[in-house]
């Protein structure tokens, strides 16, 4: 796999050459195009959102799947592991009164940007650890910002606790491995054509298309971000980056490259899909540690309690990687 380095002009850029692409300003400009997307599962689930919710000025919309509801946890890793994961007692309402008043106070993008944006859900019908009740908290709580018809919900495919893919990974009904689940079922597909519309079917991900993504040059420090993540860079985009459209697309737990190394960016499903439609996928890469030893992404605090804001450590990493792509 190629090393892919950030060029090192201010915001570097990563891959090659520098290609010319859009600032910001012109990414929120062009954000009712859906430019930028994320799609994560369990705790990525909760980082997309989070992501999504915080950063929704730039980022147009969101996949989720095994995820729940933003600000689920309240900076307490007792929801966290309870009601985020159960579903008991887990009310949107609450959560939708909470995301206002962060908006309101500047601590996150304003909620008027999520009015445009579509978002993909999915709960796996045979799922033992997150409950069907935290799926429908989370579409109750994208109905406060979003119209129904741009809001999809997938619950009826036999998956346990995984990434459900057409023919990677093990079988569908089988709990742990990789957390990829072979289902006949492309959810890869399902999640980049509702978030983007109609797209090209897709075709073979090229072996050198898949790099290692140098994170340590862009995120600052306490997110507890891996020095590499890995990008997916398309043919059609090399030297042609502002063409092109962006997808992150974050792990969940025990699924991140110290445990399983890239067979996530592997095997998902999406390379094949951005190979055939210009689309670059990113997929950051966060490290374990002793507050956080199965290497979730942050969705209760252990980054700190601005963790779900745009100050968080995590999702202001974020930000920079799409950043660096956009200068």
């Amino acid at each position: 796999m190629r090393h892919v380095s950030f060029c090192k002009i201010p915001k570097i850029l990563f891959f090659l050459a520098c290609c010319a692409v859009p600032a910001a300003s012109a990414l929120a400009e062009d954000h009712g195009t859906g430019r930028v997307t994320v799609s994560g599962i369990s705790a990525g689930g909760y980082a997309a959102v989070q992501a999504h919710v915080a950063l929704s000025s730039t980022i147009s919309g969101a996949a989720v799947v095994a995820g729940g509801p933003y600000h689920c946890a309240e900076r307490n890793i007792v929801y966290a592991l309870g009601r985020c994961i159960s579903g008991s007692d887990l009310e949107a309402a609450p959560l939708v009164a909470a995301t206002r008043a962060a908006a309101a106070a500047g601590t996150i993008d304003p909620v008027e940007s999520l009015h445009n944006d579509r978002v993909w859900l999915f709960h796996g019908k045979a799922d033992p650890i997150v409950n069907v009740a935290v799926t429908g908290a989370v579409r109750d709580f994208y109905a406060s910002f979003l119209p129904e018809q741009a809001i999809a919900l997938v619950d009826n495919i036999p998956v346990t606790h995984g990434w459900p893919t057409r023919d990677q990974g093990v079988a569908c009904g089988e709990m742990g491995g990789d957390y990829i689940n072979a289902c006949d079922y492309d959810a890869a597909g399902e999640l980049l054509q509702h978030l983007y519309g109609s797209l090209s079917q897709p075709t073979t991900a090229r072996e050198d298309g898949l790099q290692v993504l140098d994170q340590a040059a862009v995120v600052p420090e306490g997110g507890y971000f891996a020095d590499s993540g890995f990008a997916y860079v398309p043919e059609a985009c090399i030297g042609k980056a502002g063409e092109c459209r962006l997808h992150l697309a974050f792990h969940g737990c025990r699924q991140g490259s110290e445990f399983i190394e890239d067979r996530f960016a592997r095997m998902s499903g999406l390379n094949e899909w951005a190979e055939s439609n210009r689309i670059i996928v990113l997929y950051p890469q966060v490290n374990k540690s002793l507050m956080n030893p199965q290497g979730c992404w942050d969705w209760w605090g252990y980054t700190g309690a601005d963790y779900d804001q745009r100050s968080g450590k995590q999702i202001a990493g974020i930000a920079a990687l799409i950043a660096a792509w956009s200068e």
